[in-house]
């Protein structure tokens, strides 16, 4: 099949993918003409395949909703034996380029060309992946009016510098929240996207359950399972008082961030059974290690740049730092948000308290005035 555009075969996962050839650079990368493929987001993809493999319902059915070359579909189709599979995509030469990676694969499905609004509200899925080319927001709101009790519904945002506060008014208009740029901006940013996703599934009287949740690479993305009832417990607003310590506000008070999901980021139970597969990269192996040590603590972390800087002395190394935290009783691991985050449900005291302990003799800056 020939294309207006020249071509190379990738390998990702399990399949074999026939993608735009194409001068590529690390982070999000630039909109073009023909579909993108950006294989940083390798991660993404691998993630998916392994929570959709323990997923709470049966998956008899999925739509990868903005799909470009298929890689997503594809692979799930590949790695999950998923029976029923479309794809939709706005622009004639992606789901061109779909059928010819289908048939490249061996496979069949239902492949679309349109509007993901007008094509989601026509049908019902088990599985919705929403990974657009900018952020999500414009797909959501038909996303979760289509979606049907126990379905799953998985989002891709790779706009963090608004989620993450880079542009704060832009993360308002985007997503009716206020964000925070500071060392926790990924984990509010993903928590901003899940209190987003939480209201949007409200409307229809509806609520979330997230599976499974992360920050990586240039992207925050979620795995959401949709469940009849409402809760509201889960959403509210905060306000810093500390380094990596967040207390519940109002939304009208000073400096208040929010509304964010203040829930875990994933099912402990299905985190604990989620094993890499012989597709798994090493990046993405050693990433869900990372989630499920965290999975089951608490809110934020706090980094030992923040204590450096309050405490005005070099930090010590961090692994030893975390086993100072467990030897004197509290859990405590790294975070996969920051590399140089711990989480931990010791007391702001403690963790100040050991790390003055543990921190090498000498100041960072002993010509600074104390605040």
């Amino acid at each position: 099949m020939e294309f207006p555009f020249p071509t190379v075969a990738v390998s990702e996962g399990a399949a074999t993918l026939l993608v735009p050839d194409v001068p590529r650079r690390k982070g999000p990368g630039t909109a073009g003409p023909w579909p993108f493929y950006n294989p940083t987001m390798a991660v993404n993809r691998d993630l998916s395949a392994i929570v959709l493999s323990k997923w709470p319902r049966p998956l008899g059915s999925l739509l990868d909703g903005l799909a470009a070359t298929g890689a997503w579909g594809i692979r799930m189709a590949l790695e999950l034996g998923v029976g029923h599979l479309a794809f939709n995509d706005r622009s004639r030469e992606a789901t061109r380029l779909i059928r010819e990676n289908l048939r490249r694969n061996g496979l069949t499905a239902d492949v679309h060309s349109g509007d993901l609004s007008d094509y989601i509200g026509k049908r019902r899925y088990d599985f919705i992946d929403i990974d657009p080319f900018g952020p999500p927001t414009p797909f959501l709101g038909a996303a979760f009016d289509a979606a049907k009790e126990s379905s799953g519904i998985g989002v891709t945002a790779t706009d963090t510098a608004v989620l993450c506060g880079t542009y704060p008014k832009a993360c308002e208009n985007r997503y009716g929240a206020r964000p925070l740029r500071s060392a926790q901006g990924a984990e509010i940013g993903l928590r901003i996207l899940l209190g987003y996703c939480h209201r949007l599934a409200a409307e229809g009287g509806d609520q979330i359950r997230p599976i499974l949740s992360f920050s990586a690479e240039h992207f925050v993305r979620v795995h959401v399972l949709v469940e009849s009832g409402s809760g509201s417990g889960s959403i509210g607003h905060l306000v810093r008082v500390g380094p990596g310590r967040f207390i519940v506000a109002s939304g009208a008070d000073r400096g208040a961030i929010g509304p964010l999901w203040l829930g875990p980021l994933g099912d402990a139970a299905v985190l604990r059974r989620l094993q890499p597969s012989a597709w798994t990269s090493v990046a993405s192996a050693r990433l869900l290690s990372l989630l499920k040590a965290e999975c089951e603590m608490p809110p934020f972390f706090v980094t030992t740049d923040e204590l450096a800087a309050g405490e005005r002395h070099s930090p010590p190394r961090l692994d030893r730092f975390i086993e100072g935290l467990q030897e004197i009783g509290y859990r405590a691991t790294r975070t996969h948000f920051h590399p140089r985050g711990v989480k931990t449900d010791a007391p702001s005291q403690d963790i100040v308290r050991m790390f003055r302990e543990l921190s090498p003799t000498g100041s960072t800056d002993d010509s600074r005035p104390a605040s």
